[in-house]
């Protein structure tokens, strides 16, 4: 089993690069770097185009590989690794084909964008998180691994059905890397409803019922066995979900474990609107599970 990491320099390579080898430490697996290379012209051109092309793609991985061997010997990584450079069609097919060549438990890639809490996913990896089969582990921009590694998992409970199987998702990851596991749900103020007359007593007895809710559903996953009764639960509330992740606290080595929703084979999974919420808000590297 592996950890495979999409690294591109620049494009954030060196992010998916921390959290590659930080994952990999942790859960003691061969760490596998791929360089996704664009594929070039089949037919001869006229004016050479296609020669210089395929001589860009050389040079782009000659330099990414370089670049990735001195990042790994800046980490002084003592672990099993592998570099790979493929050319397919897309960065997507690319690193879909080499996770299931090379048995990947999880599938690491940076993002570029940043958000005003967070960061936001580009076409690649929206892509990857409506097609991957194995969880997809996001690292935020500017993001370096602590010198302690992945310390714990805190995983966004809905309070739902499928929020159950996510926080079984994220126990089965926690146990894997041997760190403590915690069970956090958000939620946020609704936008004022009524009249100024009226006064915000109204909105915040809506978020108070659905505090006293979600802590009575975190409750029974303890009762129920889904947890351990030493699993620690939080809830953060906000005027928006970057305030409310923010209201608890992120230790260092952290990471946040949210879930999709199964929905057709053609689009296997589907991130619901208050995960991409939850993803804009977050500070921290992000493991999407499957549904």
């Amino acid at each position: 089993m592996t950890v495979v990491v999409g690294y591109r320099p620049g494009f954030g390579g060196e992010e998916a690069l921390e959290l590659g080898i930080a994952l990999a430490a942790a859960l003691d697996l061969r760490l596998e770097i791929v360089i996704a290379l664009p594929r070039p012209w089949t037919t001869p051109s006229m004016a050479k185009v296609d020669a210089e092309f395929a001589s860009y793609a050389q040079r782009l991985g000659d330099d990414s590989e370089q670049i990735a061997h001195a990042a790994l010997a800046r980490h002084s990584v003592t672990a099993p690794v592998g570099i790979h450079r493929i050319t397919e069609r897309s960065v997507s097919v690319a690193l879909t084909k080499v996770s299931g060549d090379l048995a990947a438990q999880f599938l690491v890639m940076g993002t570029r964008h940043r958000t005003r809490g967070g960061f936001s996913l580009g076409s690649t990896t929206s892509r990857m998180i409506h097609s991957s089969e194995i969880p997809l582990a996001l690292a935020p921009p500017d993001y370096t691994a602590p010198p302690n590694g992945l310390t714990g998992v805190t995983c966004a409970y809905s309070a739902t059905a499928d929020g159950a199987d996510v926080v079984a998702g994220a126990t089965s990851v926690a146990a894997s890397a041997g760190v403590r596991l915690r069970v956090a749900s958000f939620g946020v103020a609704p936008a004022d409803m009524y009249p100024p007359e009226v006064g915000l007593d109204a909105e915040r007895g809506v978020l108070a019922a659905w505090v006293d809710q979600t802590s009575a559903a975190q409750s029974v996953l303890r009762t129920s066995g889904l947890i351990d009764p030493s699993v620690s639960t939080v809830i953060g509330t906000g005027a928006d979900y970057t305030a409310a992740l923010a209201a608890i606290d992120w230790p260092a080595g952290e990471v946040l474990a949210i879930g999709t929703t199964p929905r057709s084979p053609v689009k296997r999974v589907f991130l619901g609107s208050t995960a991409t919420r939850i993803l804009g808000g977050a500070t921290v590297p992000v493991i999407v599970l499957p549904g």
